[in-house]
């Protein structure tokens, strides 16, 4: 894995909250955003966690079958979307993280969405 340091570096630019976990579930690091997003549950308190401990059961069951995918070497990237109070739109991709064909973690991305800038096509 890249050292701490260079992932604070690449993804503290981002605007969108980034958080990698390894392969066991363990929250290895969060950008500022992440930091700022899940502030309410902990915000940097949460790396060295357990992805499983801050979830709901039944996003739970969806990480679970996520990694499971992933371990068998499907490494397609999981898309949510989810409307927020207020009628907002926010997006959330689980990207498989690989190293020498095995899977490694995930790297999360929570960004908000306009819906006037979402286009189908």
């Amino acid at each position: 894995m890249i050292d701490k340091a260079a992932l604070g570096t690449l993804f503290d630019g981002l605007r969108a909250a980034v958080t990698i976990a390894d392969q066991d579930f363990q929250i290895r690091f969060m950008n500022d955003r992440a930091v700022a997003f899940y502030a309410e549950g902990g915000g940097a308190k949460l790396i060295g966690r357990n992805l499983l401990d801050c979830h709901r059961d039944e996003h739970k069951r969806v990480i679970r079958a996520a990694y499971a995918r992933y371990r068998a070497g499907d490494f397609t990237p999981t898309r949510y979307h989810a409307r927020k109070e207020g009628g907002a739109l926010e997006s959330v991709v689980h990207i498989p993280l690989v190293v020498g064909g095995e899977f490694r973690g995930i790297a999360e991305l929570i960004w908000g969405e306009r819906a006037d800038l979402v286009f189908d096509g």
